[in-house]
């Protein structure tokens, strides 16, 4: 049971490194280290139940019902990570930007395989999705930096995006 805290609690800090980038989601770490699907499902358990659970003072079916020994385990990974990498990895990207962006970049590379291994069966609409998602993401890339904006639908939109 320690070990497999323990590897939960590596690959927190490994969420929290890449959370420390900018540009580089946590969640795609979550993704490839076989976790995501247990994060988004204990994250959704903070519902109705949960809240009647901790109103009745059942603090220890709440903690379970939210799988709250697992978030407690992944969070302390990632909050270790931020706090003791920040430093490290913003370093890193004004000394070796080029070298940082490539580990991320094949992490992020990675996953494309790993989402193709869970397409059970490829039909004309997933070749069709994956290459407009491909062009989309492309053409992203080639729009120039700019100022943006501040207003609240501009940055509801961003972070819906992101």
């Amino acid at each position: 049971m320690t070990k497999k805290y323990g590897f939960l609690f590596l690959k927190g800090m490994a969420m929290g490194a890449a959370d420390v980038v900018p540009g580089v989601s946590g969640g795609t770490i979550a993704f490839i280290t076989n976790i995501y699907e247990t994060l988004i499902h204990a994250l959704s358990q903070f519902d109705s139940r949960a809240i009647q659970l901790l109103l009745k003072g059942q603090f220890k079916d709440f903690w379970t019902h939210i799988n709250g020994t697992f978030l407690a385990v992944l969070f302390a990974g990632i909050f270790t990570s931020v706090l003791s990498l920040a430093a490290l990895l913003s370093h890193a990207l004004e000394t070796h930007p080029i070298q940082l962006w490539s580990f991320f970049f094949g992490l992020v590379f990675a996953s494309i395989f790993i989402v193709g291994k869970q397409v059970s069966r490829w039909q004309w609409f997933t070749y069709l999705s994956f290459a407009v998602g491909t062009v989309i993401a492309f053409w992203i890339t080639t729009l120039p930096a700019s100022a943006g904006s501040d207003t609240y639908p501009y940055l509801i939109l961003c972070g819906a995006l992101a």
